[in-house]
């Protein structure tokens, strides 16, 4: 029987292919100006679309799935299954539910907004002619890698790296073939694609912008005060939030704390794994430090929400060979987050327990970064200078977007102050060790 259905999903889908094509030839001069978002369920479709609609634009996220641990149903529009819920029986209606969901798109998209594993038929047997299928039709198409969709772990250039991730994406690497014919496709096809901490493979960008994610800057708000506790005339509060630990290095975080405490230092570790974003808000302001990544390169969400919250943030900006062309082409050294490692947590972690003004002193510039950088109005100027020259036909110089030197979006702001230098204090800081 499985293999029976899954030979009556392929031949499905290669007979629906001629059909697909002359309805995008159809489709062609209708006139659209919706912007999708999907399929993968990564919470930053929400908040991109969030931000679009309040700039005026017809915005949707379009799902395969949500993840109950993390997600709720409500944080997207539209669902495969609620395109396809006419049909029956429901395993059939499953199976072809991305042909529905590629139809929407075509129907009511200007523009689509894909990871590099595609749209709604990057998983079909038909995913080789979906740009073709969408450019016929006239969508265009914005590629936003997010981490497992474009990782070829034979690509990545530090073994650690590519260790971490095995330890919690194991299958990703036998099925790097498939991710590397992916990220070729789209590098080839997609009309804009914009370049983040996840670059393996990666032969073309238009927006150089490391970690592109945004947040509704007003529903996370910033501490209203730091405690001048300092592990010994208190107890200092590490949050950290593993949704995979291995990626994260988390078992470097532990064994640091449980190394601070043996030198006498009053320390409490929450690790606040698989939370809703609500109960996340809610422990951020009473935490005095979160500890994002210590192994992959960068910051995620996490990081993002904890500095927009007032948090001293420690994560992985350590790896020069990931972060350095955001330093002279983006935004990166105006970050006040403190780049460590397994190798360097403790002594950071140290610094910023012994030192509360320290911690308020980047707490501030971290909310001050996020609501620069990683808020709506962030996501408007990105999207919208994209979505002039893809539909406007404008000259936007967007290999510069972001440049430190040249950007009006950054240089028309004041620059974010901390006293870090590349992410590190300077060896003149006044420090209480």
């Amino acid at each position: 029987m499985p293999f029976l259905a899954t030979t009556g999903r392929f031949v499905a889908y290669w007979l629906a292919l001629p059909v697909l094509a002359l309805l995008q030839l159809l489709q062609r001069r209708t006139r659209r100006s919706m912007l999708v978002w999907g399929p993968d369920p990564v919470i930053s479709n929400k908040y991109w679309s969030a931000a679009m609609k309040q700039a005026g634009w017809d915005s949707r996220t379009l799902m395969k799935t949500y993840y109950p641990a993390i997600n709720r149903r409500e944080d997207f529009d539209v669902y495969f299954e609620d395109l396809a819920s006419c049909i029956r029986p429901r395993r059939f209606a499953a199976a072809i539910a991305p042909l529905f969901a590629h139809l929407y798109v075509v129907r009511h998209a200007a523009v689509a907004h894909i990871p590099i594993s595609g749209g709604p038929l990057g998983r079909t047997p038909i995913w080789r002619f979906e740009a073709h299928l969408l450019r016929l039709a006239g969508v265009r198409t914005v590629v936003l890698p997010y981490g497992a969709d474009g990782f070829m772990y034979s690509m990545i250039p530090d073994l650690t790296v590519r260790h971490a991730l095995m330890l919690s994406y194991p299958g990703a690497g036998r099925d790097e073939a498939q991710v590397a014919r992916r990220v070729r496709y789209w590098t080839r096809h997609a009309d804009a694609m914009v370049l983040g901490f996840v670059s393996e493979g990666m032969g073309r960008w238009e927006v150089v912008q490391g970690s592109k994610a945004c947040i509704d800057v007003d529903q996370w708000k910033a501490k209203p005060d730091y405690p001048a506790t300092n592990g010994t005339n208190g107890t200092v509060q590490i949050l950290h939030a593993p949704n995979h630990r291995g990626a994260k290095g988390t078992e470097f975080l532990i064994h640091a704390v449980a190394q601070l405490k043996e030198e006498g230092l009053a320390i409490e570790l929450i690790l606040a794994e698989k939370r809703q974003n609500e109960e996340l808000r809610e422990l951020m302001q009473h935490g005095d430090i979160l500890a994002d990544q210590l192994v992959l390169p960068g910051y995620g969400m996490a990081a993002i929400e904890g500095m927009a919250s007032g948090l001293p943030v420690i994560s992985n900006l350590e790896l020069d060979a990931y972060t350095r062309i955001f330093r002279r082409y983006s935004f990166l050294d105006e970050c006040p987050i403190i780049a460590a490692s397994p190798e360097t947590i403790k002594r950071n972690l140290r610094i910023l327990i012994r030192n509360p003004s320290l911690r308020r002193e980047l707490g501030r510039a971290g909310r001050t970064y996020v609501e620069k950088y990683h808020s709506y109005a962030t996501a408007q100027y990105l999207f919208g200078a994209i979505y002039r020259k893809l539909l406007d036909g404008e000259d936007v110089d967007l290999m510069n977007l972001f440049h430190p030197l040249k950007s009006p979006y950054g240089r028309g702001m004041p620059r974010v102050k901390h006293p870090l230098v590349e992410n590190r204090l300077p060896p003149d800081y006044p420090l209480q060790c």
